[in-house]
């Protein structure tokens, strides 16, 4: 039993590591926000279809993973013996999935804001 915990401990870390990392991204966006050219933001986030079609992709995997997770600990709620210790292990690993899915959006979000900021004076 104390392997599963060890590994799931190894997992919670990572996946506060990879939301400090997130915070990062977002505090920098947050840091240059009105310096932006909202309009050419747009422009650049509506031509390039990858970046559309990515932020989707992430976004339902992101939603099929927290669902999935909800599900997992509304039966546990209701005493459904579902969950074993290789459950926990997969329960975790589903948690630092989604931290990372949800973090890779910030940092294309981070390329994308970068790359329209106006030249400095």
């Amino acid at each position: 039993m104390t392997n599963i915990v060890s590994i799931s401990l190894i997992l919670v870390g990572c996946s506060i590591i990879v939301a400090f990392i997130g915070l990062f991204f977002v505090f920098k966006i947050c840091l240059v926000w009105k310096r932006l050219d909202k309009n050419l933001l747009k422009t650049m986030v509506f031509l390039d279809e990858n970046f559309l079609v990515r932020n989707w992709v992430y976004l339902l995997a992101t939603g099929a993973f927290i669902a999935l997770r909800r599900v997992i600990q509304f039966l546990e709620l209701l005493e459904l013996p579902i969950q074993s210790p290789a459950e926990t292990i997969i329960f975790d690993l589903m948690g630092l999935a989604v931290i990372t899915l949800l973090v890779q959006l910030g940092y294309y979000w981070y390329r994308l804001i970068y790359s329209s900021l106006p030249p400095s004076k």
